[in-house]
């Protein structure tokens, strides 16, 4: 992951308090699909999971029931997308007969996303540059780029090595390659540390690159 931290210690904490709130049911024979809101127990908690339900239709498309065959493994989950799921209405074109009988399968998938970019005040910013590389946390607050640093325009990137633990939380941090200044090494291990992967990176390990950069400034 490639990142440009030029921010301040007091914005650093911004990053877990905009996780995205990722809850996708989306298909287009559905005239009708809102979206469950991601439940705020569950985000404290960092639940996340896939949600697999089947719904019974009436004649006029809209769901008669809803049962979970698959829990995301947390209830709070499970009840928010039963809950959305009896306000769906179906086109009357896809209505199929074993819909009224059988149901269907749909499945909600709720996923938390750390912040991907943030613009701070006197033309600070800082963010994720590649999709693939933001997707895979959870938590990810931005690194702390030192005014003294700045000051001296320490620049370069550091490429750290993440040990994520059997929950995702990050458990070591080591620098496997070093900007060549002890001082951006250090405030980018800082931040990594305090990091929070998507829990199918358990017991993995992750490149993080941090790129310090005063060049656009």
């Amino acid at each position: 992951m490639k990142r440009e931290a030029n921010i301040s210690r007091a914005c650093v904490l911004c990053a877990f308090l905009f996780l995205s709130q990722l809850a996708e049911a989306v298909s287009s024979d559905w005239l009708l699909a809102p979206q469950p809101a991601f439940p705020s127990t569950a985000l404290s908690k960092g639940s996340e999971g896939l949600v697999k339900l089947r719904l019974v239709l009436s004649k006029d498309g809209a769901v008669a029931s809803a049962t979970v065959l698959r829990s995301s493994g947390d209830s709070v989950l499970d009840s928010a997308a039963r809950t959305v799921v009896l306000k769906w209405k179906m086109k009357p074109a896809a209505l199929k007969p074993s819909d009224l009988t059988k149901g269907r399968i749909e499945e909600i998938q709720f996923r938390q996303e750390a912040m991907r970019s943030a613009t701070y005040p006197l033309g600070v910013s800082a963010g994720f540059t590649g999709e693939k590389e933001w997707k895979q946390w959870v938590h990810a607050p931005f690194p702390y780029y030192p005014m003294d640093a700045r000051r001296l325009r320490h620049m370069g990137t550091v490429l750290l090595s993440a040990e994520i633990g059997k929950d995702g939380q990050v458990t070591a941090v080591q620098v496997a390659k070093s900007s060549g200044y002890s001082d951006l090494d250090e405030e980018a291990s800082k931040a990594v540390r305090h990091w929070q992967a998507h829990k199918e990176y358990a017991r993995q390990r992750l490149e993080v690159p941090v790129r310090f950069d005063l060049t656009r400034y």
